[in-house]
């Protein structure tokens, strides 16, 4: 079991109890003031038996509804496999940093990069094995980046990084320590890895998201056309 399982193992745990605590709280309670200021009559212990268990049972449902609530939101807006963001959830920060550029020109940089002959890892090593390999290309990734900046998987092979408040210059600074971090990192499996970076800055009088993206990937075709294993910008 990975520490996430363990910890959403926990988290749920948690949720029910809390849930299922406050209802049958909030239910004794509430059948005292009835019984004692509404309806003057005298408790027995028959008289909780059942306001308890309509608290037990609307607890767990209720917490059973906010847990799959969340795992669905979860699954919205993450890759199931490298639990990073997905494409879709990244095109909403890359909307909302567009916005706060044309409105406070603040700058932005777009890191877009993928595994150089990653199909030969998935023929030569199985799928399984590849999965693995996207799994600690996020970790290495995740762990090289800023706290503010937004990691996705794009599709594949192929990542985004979105790098708020920070000009080309930083960017490509950035993304040639990303490649140097991917290729120094030995595979328990495969060895050794490299990837190629494509980098630009969003331009706030001229861009627009496909723009901006369009570039970046010409960028990083460039990558691949001189070679692989490098840092290009458009």
């Amino acid at each position: 079991m990975t520490m996430h399982t363990k910890i959403d193992t926990r988290h749920s745990l948690f949720t029910y109890l809390f849930y299922i605590s406050l209802s049958c709280f909030l239910t004794i309670i509430l059948n005292i003031i009835h019984a004692v200021y509404a309806l003057r009559i005298e408790l027995t212990p028959v008289s909780f038996i059942i306001p308890t268990f309509a608290g037990l049972l609307f607890g767990f449902l209720l917490a059973h509804v906010k847990i799959l609530s969340a795992k669905l939101s979860k699954i919205a807006y993450t890759d199931s496999l490298t639990h990073i963001y997905n494409r879709l959830h990244f095109a909403h920060f890359l909307d909302i940093e567009i916005d706060k550029a044309k409105r406070y020109g603040s700058k932005f940089s777009i890191i877009f990069f993928d595994l150089d002959h990653f199909k030969k890892v998935n023929d030569n090593y199985g799928h399984l094995i590849g999965d693995e390999v996207l799994e600690e290309i996020t970790k290495i990734v995740s762990k090289a980046n800023r706290s503010a900046d937004i990691f996705a998987r794009y599709g594949g092979e192929e990542f985004i990084i979105l790098t708020p408040e920070t000009d080309i210059s930083g960017a490509l600074i950035q993304a040639e320590r990303l490649r140097n971090e991917i290729e120094k990192y030995e595979f328990e499996k495969i060895g050794h890895l490299t990837s190629s970076f494509g980098v630009t800055e969003f331009n706030v009088e001229k861009d627009s998201v496909e723009t901006l993206l369009d570039r970046a990937d010409k960028a990083l075709y460039l990558a691949k056309e001189y070679g692989r294993n490098r840092v290009e910008r458009a």
